[in-house]
């Protein structure tokens, strides 16, 4: 900060100016002015916090807490500032909660062994449930709730088509996991360990389920 800021080394710079006592800082309290935006510095310009006055007769004298007093407090490191907080692994996200949902993933793998099927599922915010639903000028981002409900639907009837309904075979165990790209629409990962006679051992066995095909040139122009 230092070294690239230039408010903070005028701000460093002020320990070795002569007379200090008689320089005084003042904001430009110009009604003109929007001060909102006049004074709202960027990331890159903070070199000290502003802290109001207790005095309400003078509103606008600041104390200035700077980059030094912060060092000098022994608060140098980001890791040592503020309170820690540790969140339980009921915390949905938390640390503790990624690092038992992978412990288990480890478990299972370990147990039935690696998986056979990679299965991706992902949100098409123009399905025909999300669309009947939404009011006049309205688009599937105006909706997230929506969108989120359509889905979570659609991926419970998933997995009940793979693991009840037994699509590909008898299913030993699997993991799955939802995502969302960039916080925008979600998309899942099923991971499928199948049970010995439902495995994928011949090249008949990977052509029923895996398929690739130049769409019809008169059905599907575009696609083609």
């Amino acid at each position: 900060i230092l070294e690239h800021n230039p408010y903070a080394q005028v701000f460093k710079s002020l320990g070795v100016v002569p007379n200090l006592d008689e320089y005084r800082i003042s904001l430009n309290t110009d009604i003109k002015l929007d001060q909102r935006r006049y004074n709202a510095p960027t990331t890159s310009q903070v070199a000290a916090i502003w802290v109001e006055g207790s005095d309400p007769q003078k509103t606008f004298d600041r104390s200035v807490i700077g980059l030094v007093d912060t060092v000098i407090a022994g608060e140098s490191r980001g890791d040592r500032i503020g309170k820690r907080i540790v969140l339980p692994r009921t915390f949905p996200g938390g640390d503790r909660d990624m690092q038992r949902r992978f412990l288990d993933a480890m478990a299972i793998v370990q147990r039935w062994g690696k998986p056979d099927y990679f299965v991706t599922m992902t949100c098409n915010p123009y399905w025909e449930e999300i669309t009947i639903e939404l009011l006049l000028g309205q688009l599937p981002q105006d909706r997230p709730d929506l969108v989120a409900r359509v889905y979570r639907a659609k991926q419970r009837s998933m997995m009940d088509l793979l693991i009840k309904g037994k699509h590909f075979g008898e299913v030993a165990a699997y993991v799955h996991v939802t995502e969302f790209q960039k916080r925008g629409l979600p998309h899942e990962h099923i991971l499928l360990i199948m049970k010995a006679k439902s495995k994928l051992r011949t090249p008949d066995d990977y052509d029923r389920v895996i398929s690739a095909e130049i769409p019809d040139k008169n059905k599907y122009p575009v696609l083609h």
